[in-house]
């Protein structure tokens, strides 16, 4: 054992001395970059996306800003009155939840060599006469680049591999997983230092990790990742390894069809009782009138986790299905569903928002557990109000 760690400790070395020794001895005068307006320079979360050249050069892209800061943020308040029902036993139980939360973010571009980015969320919750409040540092890094070719990210950063919307196997190195029930919340950042060097219209990037339980060197979480365009499609090859964890090594593919955003991911993981496999295939589609406020989005995804605990957790096989129609602007029909497989047990979600005017919105939903998820089997109806919430 401690042999086989030497070994793959050795290689993740090597990878990471390869990320910044060949830049010296090979420069390339094109580069691709497309910034989709989001924290993360150096990727994007479009599923599919499409490739062009530029003539500017990769750090103007990256790093430069006339505006010099930039601060924004959101805010948003919501009071939930609930009432569940469990039919079986005839019990019942009602409940009030009301929700703070603010994020506040800025973006600091002193010149065209650095830029430093951060963000911070504060949340106030409080449910049936108890209150919680946290403030959490989700992001705060620096960018900045070394002779136009290797672009470097430094701190607490949102480290984003896999393509999954429900679900994300191959997303090895980010603090927390994706919340089905809130498929587009934002997650925590970690503590890493990641390295990208584009290859043409491709990208290599080379990452090492500082987990939260870190101790010492020892400690230290490895990663490289490649990725490859062709067209439309777009490849992803990872590896993984930290002491004590079971190292991984992943692929993830994202293309489309006309509307259609097609992905999936797959990931092998050497663990004491040999290796095991996890995947993930899924689509997305949306449309929208041109002659009226009609719209349609879907998101479906499938789950397949073979870990040993998962399946004897029942918990191998799991989907999801995200729908919404817009009637008009202010009214629109929804409707999830997430179920694991296995043991036929999931979760039914309808619901029915509407604004009536500017910063209000009532949302009207209905939970339907089936065959004991989650243990719970009351079937709960909520009316949400939203006052006052926007970004800025």
């Amino acid at each position: 054992m401690m042999h086989k760690q030497t070994i793959l400790r050795s290689l993740f070395s090597l990878i990471l001395v390869f990320l910044v020794v060949l830049p010296v001895f090979a420069a390339s005068e094109d580069f691709l970059f497309e910034d989709n307006g989001s924290s993360d320079l150096f990727g994007t979360d479009m599923l599919v996306q499409e490739v062009g050249e530029t003539n500017l050069l990769l750090d103007d892209l990256l790093l430069s800003n006339a505006d010099g800061v930039q601060i924004g943020g959101s805010y948003s308040f919501t009071v939930t009155p609930a009432w569940s029902k469990d039919f079986d036993t005839d019990a019942s139980r009602s409940s009030l939840a009301t929700k703070m939360n603010a994020t506040l973010d800025f973006d600091a571009r002193p010149d065209t060599d650095i830029r430093i980015y951060g963000r911070a969320d504060v949340a106030y919750h409080q449910v049936n006469g108890s209150d919680s409040l946290s403030i959490t540092l989700m992001e705060l890094f620096s960018d900045f680049s070394v002779h136009d070719q290797l672009f470097f990210r430094v701190g607490k950063q949102t480290l984003t591999w896999g393509v999954g919307y429900f679900f994300s196997p191959a997303d090895l190195l980010n603090v927390n997983s994706i919340n089905p029930f809130d498929a587009e919340a934002d997650r925590e950042g970690a503590m890493a230092v990641k390295v990208n060097m584009p290859i043409g219209m491709d990208n290599l990037y080379g990452y090492i990790k500082v987990p939260e339980d870190a101790n010492d060197s020892s400690d230290l979480a490895f990663a490289a990742k490649y990725e490859k365009v062709l067209g439309k499609t777009e490849f992803g090859f990872g590896t993984f390894y930290q002491d004590g964890k079971d190292p991984s090594a992943m692929i993830t593919v994202s293309s489309g069809i006309q509307d259609i955003s097609l992905f999936g991911e797959a990931v092998a993981t050497y663990g004491e009782d040999g290796v095991y496999f996890q995947g993930t295939v899924g689509n997305q589609f949306s449309w929208s009138s041109s002659e009226s406020n009609l719209g349609f989005t879907f998101v479906g995804q499938y789950n397949y986790n073979g870990k040993p605990t998962a399946i004897h957790n029942h918990l191998d096989h799991a989907a999801a299905v995200h729908t919404t129609f817009s009637l008009t602007d202010s009214l629109s029909f929804g409707f999830f569903y997430l179920g694991y497989l296995s043991d036929f047990s999931g979760m039914l979600k309808p619901s029915l928002s509407w604004s009536p005017v500017d910063y209000i919105q009532m949302t009207f939903d209905v939970s339907f557990p089936y065959g004991g998820f989650g243990n719970n089997q009351f079937t709960t109806f909520s009316l949400g109000f939203s006052l006052g919430g926007t970004d800025f």
